[in-house]
């Protein structure tokens, strides 16, 4: 008889240590959720990696399947590695200034204007254009899976005077 008395204890210990677990559980997936860095974070570090010359870790922010649009030619990812190799050992104080910037779920994307130079350029010689980052969250971190880079035309509306 005395344990029919305790029935209603154990039941309502049962559902507050299921209760308890949910939540626990619950707030694992939040922390987990939390610890996944802005992409504009992410964004930084990939011009920091390129300002250091290190193509190592610019591959290691970049994804597999990536695609590199230069001046509108499609390179693969491939490409992309050969690129970081060749050509961020050589640019020297690149420069951005995003204009547009968006992150909602998996997708995030940075778009605006560059500027770099050259090492051992005698001429000083500024480089500009546009650029465009699309990231996507994979594996609790962001990856660049688009990468839309387009060199400033030279005015060729300008009428020079005698």
């Amino acid at each position: 008889m005395k344990l029919i008395k305790f029935l209603p204890l154990f039941s309502l210990l049962l559902i507050f240590g299921c209760a308890e677990n949910q939540k626990t559980e619950t707030e694992e997936e939040m922390g987990t959720q939390a610890q996944v860095r802005e992409p504009s974070e992410a964004n930084a570090q990939w011009i920091d990696a390129w300002n250091r010359n290190n193509p190592g870790e610019l591959d290691t922010l970049t994804s597999d399947d990536a695609v590199l649009y230069m001046q509108g030619q499609q390179m693969n990812a491939d490409s992309i590695r050969s690129w970081y190799n060749n050509a961020a050992p050589m640019m020297k104080d690149l420069k951005t200034n995003p204009e547009v910037e968006y992150a909602a779920g998996d997708i995030a994307y940075e778009a605006g204007t560059y500027r770099h130079g050259i090492k051992n350029d005698s001429l000083n010689t500024t480089y500009e254009g546009t650029y465009t980052f699309i990231w996507k969250k994979m594996d609790s971190d962001w990856k660049l899976q688009v990468l839309n880079i387009t060199d400033k035309e030279p005015d060729t509306t300008a009428i020079e005077e005698e």
